[in-house]
């Protein structure tokens, strides 16, 4: 079975829930359907039956899930306040929006596990053939929505008081890295773990254009009013698709992840404790179809929580695996200058402020010429040594460095 994007995310009724994006019948990308999976601690998952199913003039793209409380949506009732899945349909020949992508609701009103689709679909329609992927979240007394138009590498946000009317808000992009398409938006708040109050983080997932080649995930840090997404700076615009990993203006953006294998990255709704915690896909587009995996054609990170460090004058996103994972999960090593060490084959080095991790030689990569590389990353400031925490799965390495300010997370196949 096919799965790439994970798709929402929402913790309720103590149960997490997981969708994402499935093909029930092949193990290639196609006839996308919202898979879903259960844990009641975020490691340990059960697999259910397809939520929502694509059918002859729609396949079920990406978007987010909402418990909605006080049934403003009238999809529910008092006494039983409905689920409410808002996805992109991607209408197919035979559909009155053929050729469209709009945005479409479906409600749950037994917890997630059986979903009926809203006759007023679509409830979102720009007449676009690339506006998809909406992330949707209480603000106020009313809701949000980030989507994209993804060929335009834009971000579009919405407001709405009932989940089924929406009303344009503003626009942010073209900005930073943006050679492939936008894709997979998420918005929210986190508080500055070494300082005092919030900033407002934008995740916008980019393919190809990423930092290590192919798929990749950046960030924006910022204020949000409500309505509009105004980030603390901004450093040029790359759309060039030529420009090489290396380029200074590339490595001058801010990314979630420096590895090959970060995708699709978005974050669960309605954490109780209120942590940020975050989940992507581990793969890439640049190999996606053709990695060798049997049973099933892709993973997912570990869930990671989110915070915001102050460094340089400077927030950024420091992330770390979720506290529910035990502490003997992870080797941990302190690389000096000029340090060099190999995990199960994979080498970490360390070297004037640069690490990185290199798969090249280890386990199968011949299925994709693009599949063997190094990927790198610098350490903010530089320092003359550095702590990682090393993350092994079967076929995955997730690198945790610099108490999280860096990130390096690869498919390995030992």
């Amino acid at each position: 079975m096919w799965m790439n994007d994970p798709n929402g995310l929402i913790h309720n009724a103590g149960t997490w829930h997981m969708f994402y994006q499935s093909n029930p019948s092949g193990n290639v990308w196609g006839n996308l359907s919202w898979g879903h999976a259960t844990s009641p601690d975020l490691l340990h998952w059960t697999e259910h039956q397809v939520a929502l199913w694509h059918t002859d003039t729609e396949q079920i793209f990406s978007g987010s899930c909402v418990f909605d409380a006080d049934n403003s949506s009238g999809l529910g009732s008092a006494d039983w306040p409905p689920l409410v899945a808002i996805y992109t349909a991607a209408y197919l020949p035979g559909s009155e929006w053929q050729g469209r992508q709009a945005q479409a609701l479906a409600c749950s009103l037994d917890g997630g596990s059986h979903w009926t689709t809203y006759p007023g679909n679509p409830v979102l329609d720009r007449e676009s053939s690339d506006f998809r992927d909406p992330k949707v979240f209480r603000h106020g007394d009313g809701w949000v929505m980030v989507a994209v138009e993804a060929e335009e590498r834009q971000v579009v946000i919405y407001r709405s008081t009932n989940l089924t009317e929406w009303t344009y808000a503003s626009t942010f992009g073209p900005a930073h890295a943006a050679a492939g398409v936008w894709e997979c938006p998420d918005l929210f708040e986190l508080p500055v773990g070494n300082g005092s109050g919030t900033k407002w983080v934008l995740l916008v997932n980019i393919n190809p254009g990423g930092v290590a080649g192919g798929s990749g995930c950046q960030y924006f840090v910022g204020d949000f009013d409500g309505s509009t997404f105004t980030p603390d700076c901004i450093v040029g615009v790359s759309a060039d698709p030529a420009l090489g990993l290396d380029d200074p203006l590339l490595r001058a953006y801010d990314w979630l992840d420096f590895g090959r294998d970060c995708y699709a990255v978005t974050s669960f709704a309605d954490v109780p404790d209120g942590r940020r915690i975050v989940l992507g896909w581990m793969n890439n587009w640049d190999y996606a179809n053709d990695v060798p995996l049997t049973g099933g054609r892709s993973i997912m990170t570990i869930p990671r929580e989110l915070d915001l460090l102050k460094v340089g004058g400077r927030h950024l996103v420091r992330q770390r695996p979720i506290r529910e994972l035990p502490q003997d999960a992870m080797e941990r090593h302190t690389l000096l200058n000029g340090d060099r060490i190999s995990v199960r084959g994979v080498a970490l080095e360390y070297h004037n402020g640069v690490l990185s991790l290199d798969r090249r030689g280890v386990g199968r990569a011949d299925f994709h010429e693009g599949f063997g590389s190094r990927q790198w990353a610098e350490i903010p400031e530089r320092p003359s040594s550095v702590t990682v925490e090393i993350l092994l799965d079967t076929c995955s390495i997730e690198v945790f460095a610099a108490s999280g300010l860096v990130v390096i997370s690869d498919l390995v196949f030992f």
